[in-house]
């Protein structure tokens, strides 16, 4: 079933169906080998992410939130596998993988409330440039997450709660 064009869900772990990932990447409009800052809200097996570190590169900014300790557990053996030589090391709540290709931004996946990101202290203060919500969220919580956005910045998140699928700042 890993190999289906369909979302696949057991327990907290959720995988969107690969076209919706694709879909993402190209509504994120990620240009390569940059300075973006990314946000992923939501940030679950790392699929996503891994994807988007690639694409972006080394002076990228990458930064995923994660609610359930199992969903980061398998993203940290998912990276693992994926990449054997990766470093992750954790402190207070906070996993930082760093790559030892130089062309693969670090990601650090913090545990806590996407919803919850302040905008008046860390990295909320400068805003993303690109934001991916692949966390369940209502039309409600988009108030806080926009406000995370950078000038300029795209927001791509579930199709139902947008009038269409990208929000752009």
């Amino acid at each position: 079933m890993a190999h289906s064009d369909q979302p696949l869900k057991d327990g907290n772990l959720h995988l969107s169906a690969p076209h919706m990932n694709a879909a993402a990447i190209e509504a994120l409009n990620l240009v390569p080998h940059s300075s973006l800052s990314f946000l992923n809200v939501g940030s679950g097996t790392g699929y996503m992410s891994c994807i988007v570190a690639t694409i972006l590169g080394p002076n990228s900014l990458h930064i995923g939130v994660e609610l359930h300790d199992d969903v980061i557990l398998h993203c940290t053996e998912s990276v693992a596998r994926w990449k054997p030589t990766t470093h992750v090391t954790e402190k207070d709540g906070r996993h930082v993988f760093r790559f030892e290709e130089d062309d693969i931004a670090d990601i650090q996946i913090i545990k806590g409330n996407g919803l919850n990101i302040s905008t008046s202290k860390g990295e909320g203060v400068v805003g993303f440039d690109r934001i991916y919500v692949g966390a369940a969220v209502s039309r409600a919580d988009l108030v806080n997450i926009t406000s995370l956005l950078s000038p300029g910045g795209i927001l791509v998140g579930p199709g139902e709660l947008f009038d269409y699928a990208n929000y752009f700042i």
